[in-house]
């Protein structure tokens, strides 16, 4: 079913996606419904998949990283979220907004420090942004900070922070009191035991269950100048900086859902015997098929094509911004129609499917809105 996509992949792409693919169905396909409804995010495979260098791939090689493109962690993305997108999803939370972030900005004590222990599976990080009174606008956050001698004193709260109920680590956005709009934020990096710090329980959701979701509380949090990523004022459009890439890896979570609905999909129509057919043949299933397979093949084509270009430090702001917003309306789109090619059975959750459609809707909510992503494309097409 990927085809086209493997003409234009590496041999080493290849092997990755083949990798992933195979760690994804043999230590996440066994358990992925159980996570899904006990809502437990499982280390003991989060661990072994540090020993498989399927975290972190961005990341600098002497700091335990694979030195590897974006494309190469968007194949791994994919192949997780395939089989349990939550779990790719906070995977992806380590390895893009916390281990890059630091390997780009960090001092080098910070890098030795925060990033191997992630990429061995020893330890979560949360990136924490959205606010209960800010989500979709990230520049009226009121978490702040304040200066005490040499030390920075944060108070404020976080919420709907991926990881943060187990977290070890923390990139936290604050801004300097009394400043407003894009200036004066500066990002922190946390350790969990703090004084001052503490999250929540686990938020109950929707989808994406097995990946835990939650809060984050600061009280006069102390911190010295070695917990401050990159320079004191740009933590903002150091946040911005990866909002490209961010955008694109949305889309692949949805393109890794949707691909799972399909090959269940398939698999299911060619074994369902109908007025002594397999429904397969009837031709109201096969336009649904085309039309499942046709949506995301656009939408991975599409997307991977940016990867290379985020690379290279080309802004596709509007692209990444049709990519997210493409995917993620297609895969909600294709989870229905996988279960309405099962009927009953879809909507049971023995079959999975039901799973995938909760799964989905997140990506049109979470990472900016559908409609945040159509005010992007909007002005950047009004630039021109």
């Amino acid at each position: 079913m990927k085809i086209t996509l493997d003409q234009l992949l590496s041999d080493e792409h290849r092997m990755v996606r083949e990798n992933a693919h195979k760690f994804a169905d043999r230590e996440l396909g066994p358990i992925a419904r159980e996570i899904d409804e006990a809502e437990r995010f499982p280390l003991e495979v989060y661990k072994k998949a540090g020993e498989y260098g399927l975290i972190g791939s961005t990341s600098p090689a002497e700091y335990g990283g694979g030195g590897a493109d974006v494309l190469t962690n968007a194949l791994i993305k994919e192949e997780f979220c395939r089989v349990a997108a939550g779990f790719g999803m906070s995977v992806n939370m380590c390895t893009t907004n916390f281990c890059f972030l630091i390997s780009k900005y960090g001092t080098e004590s910070q890098k030795q420090r925060y990033i191997p222990p992630v990429i061995r599976g020893d330890a979560l990080a949360a990136f924490c942004l959205t606010e209960p009174g800010a989500g979709s606008d990230a520049l009226s956050l009121k978490t702040s900070y304040r200066r005490d001698g040499d030390a920075y004193i944060l108070n404020g709260s976080k919420t709907f922070i991926t990881n943060a109920p187990i977290a070890r680590y923390f990139m936290m956005v604050a801004r300097e009191q009394g400043t407003v709009g894009g200036k004066g934020g500066t990002l922190f990096i946390l350790e969990r035991g703090r004084p001052g710090l503490a999250t929540g329980k686990p938020l109950e959701k929707m989808g994406m269950r097995c990946s835990p979701t939650g809060e984050v509380f600061l009280e006069n949090v102390a911190v010295g100048k070695d917990q401050v990523l990159g320079k004191e004022g740009k933590g903002f459009q150091i946040m911005f900086e990866i909002l490209d890439e961010e955008r694109v890896l949305g889309a692949v979570t949805s393109i890794g859902i949707a691909q799972a609905c399909l090959e269940a999909s398939v698999k299911y129509a060619k074994e369902r015997i109908q007025f002594g057919k397999p429904i397969s043949s009837f031709q109201m299933i096969q336009n649904l098929l085309a039309e499942m397979a046709t949506q995301l093949s656009i939408s991975r084509q599409f997307t991977y094509t940016l990867c290379p270009l985020i690379d290279r430090g080309i802004k596709v702001t509007m692209e990444a911004a049709m990519a997210k917003y493409q995917a993620s309306v297609m895969a909600t789109r294709v989870a229905l129609n996988a279960i309405q090619i099962m009927g009953g059975y879809g909507y049971m959750r023995e079959y999975h499917v039901e799973r995938y459609l909760r799964d989905a809707k997140l990506v049109e909510i979470g990472g900016g809105t559908s409609e945040i992503q159509k005010l992007i494309i909007a002005r950047e097409l009004l630039k021109q």
